[in-house]
């Protein structure tokens, strides 16, 4: 009896066998369904890069890249943060998960050795669509920029006021603080120029909202104060959407990008 049911079990599992061998023959699509989905997703990473950091170079993906630039912000908002360097004269945001206090204390307009990659990341909103850019790593300060020699020079820190019906945040006031230090730092301008020769000036500037042409600017009204009066040396736009700073061109009424 034993025998019996031996034989039974042996003959059904040569069955199940040669049924499945059947059906991965009509099917043989089936047997590859893994392996076609690595192929396919690795088919869809492009094998060189581009980056306005290294304009002329082909780069790889995540091989680590170290080149020297200015720094230039950080920005925090969304599902990624960005460092922001400024090389070839030319702004790069470099995408990184740092948040909150892990945020870089850098000094607008100094001099780093940054190390960055070409990596993934996933657009919100866009079905998680999968691309690929630049990532932050890490940076080591190389010398002191432009910010930093300013303060040196000027010491004393500058005085600012705000129409009372604006409210603005410590984050957003400590930003329009830097843009105003790095462009007196970097300005061009003779009459600028002329005024910063006294170490002992006392600068001031005026926040407030305007628009221009059909768009939204914040404005800061740089000054001199003496004697309890101001004289203003530049009218600085900051674009509200884009962020960019213009100087007003007051004879000729139009903006001029900062660079």
């Amino acid at each position: 009896m034993k025998l019996f049911y031996s034989l039974a079990l042996i003959t059904l599992l040569i069955s199940c066998k040669e049924n499945k061998e059947i059906a991965a023959k009509a099917n043989p699509a089936s047997q590859k369904t893994n392996s076609n989905s690595d192929d396919a997703i690795s088919q869809s990473i492009p094998k060189e890069f581009e980056s306005e950091i290294r304009p002329n170079e082909k780069l790889k993906l995540q091989q680590v890249y170290t080149d020297v630039a200015e720094y230039m912000g950080f920005n925090e908002g969304g599902d990624y943060s960005y460092v922001e360097i400024k090389k070839n004269n030319k702004i790069i945001s470099l995408t990184s998960n740092l948040m909150g206090d892990e945020r870089p204390d850098y000094t607008m307009g100094d001099i780093y050795e940054f190390k960055w990659n070409i990596d993934s990341v996933f657009i919100a909103g866009d079905g998680e669509r999968r691309d690929f850019t630049e990532w932050f790593i890490s940076a080591k300060k190389v010398k002191d920029g432009s910010v930093s020699l300013f303060r040196k020079k000027h010491p004393k820190p500058m005085k600012y006021n705000w129409s009372g019906e604006n409210a603005y945040s410590t984050e957003f006031k400590d930003y329009l603080y830097t843009q105003v230090e790095y462009y007196l730092a970097n300005s061009k301008s003779e009459l600028v120029k002329a005024d910063l020769e006294d170490p002992n000036i006392n600068l001031v500037y005026s926040i407030e909202e305007r628009a221009f042409k059909g768009r939204s600017y914040i404005v800061l009204g740089v000054a001199k104060e003496f004697e309890n009066r101001t004289s203003i040396m530049q009218w600085l736009y900051i674009d509200n959407e884009t962020r960019i700073l213009y100087e007003y061109d007051l004879p000729n009424e139009k903006l001029v990008e900062f660079k």
